[in-house]
């Protein structure tokens, strides 16, 4: 199964245009009560590092998912490049990465990056992980901000011929950690007649094990 699609220039772009324009926002950003410009330069710092790692976290795990013909033939491991905290959501197929920053880049809604549809199920050529951004804020002495980025990994559905193809992250007894995620091929099984479009669904699994 080829896993890679046909708008990865495209995504690119969109990653490019938001990273940019995040950036410039928080460097613009008229900070009050004298907040000192290290605190700018170490957010975008932390942003930037935490949006390459989740990419390349991507890159790899469909990498893998394409090219990997049994169980345990494949295995990989990244480290955390800013502190924080990453985590499995079987339940919605997700990986989260959790980073505390001094400074708010977003407060409201969603940023999407590497794709400009959301939807649980798109189709064959579109990417099969979403990676999005969702700020959070905790109330205290000094207030706290959060980057919570998630990916999220969907059906793809084809035409011709009726198929749809998933990879489906597996949980281990750890849910979360804060130093590294290691990550290996579990297989893969046709589930006859399961794809949304009523085709075989084709489902790479990836254990994800994070310490």
């Amino acid at each position: 199964m080829g896993w890679k699609g046909n708008r990865k220039a495209q995504t690119e772009a969109i990653t490019l245009v938001l990273i940019s324009g995040i950036v410039i926002a928080l460097v613009g950003f008229a900070y009050t009560w004298g907040r000192p410009m290290i605190d700018k330069r170490s957010t975008v710092s932390q942003f930037t590092s935490a949006v390459k790692f989740m990419e390349d976290l991507d890159k790899k795990i469909v990498g893998m998912a394409g090219s990997c013909s049994f169980e345990g033939a494949c295995e990989e491991t990244l480290v955390l490049p800013v502190a924080g905290v990453i985590a499995i959501d079987e339940a919605n197929n997700t990986i989260i990465y959790t980073v505390q920053v001094t400074q708010p880049l977003i407060t409201k809604g969603e940023v999407l990056f590497n794709t400009a549809d959301n939807a649980s199920v798109a189709r064959y050529g579109e990417t099969p992980g979403v990676i999005s951004l969702r700020g959070e804020s905790q109330p205290g002495q000094q207030i706290i901000y959060n980057l919570v980025f998630s990916l999220r990994y969907r059906e793809l559905d084809s035409d011709e011929p009726w198929k749809g193809y998933k990879i489906q992250l597996l949980e281990t007894q750890k849910k979360s950690g804060n130093n590294k995620i290691i990550f290996s091929y579990s297989g893969s099984e046709t589930q006859q007649g399961q794809a949304r479009n009523n085709g075989d669904l084709i489902v790479s699994k990836i254990k994800v094990q994070p310490l």
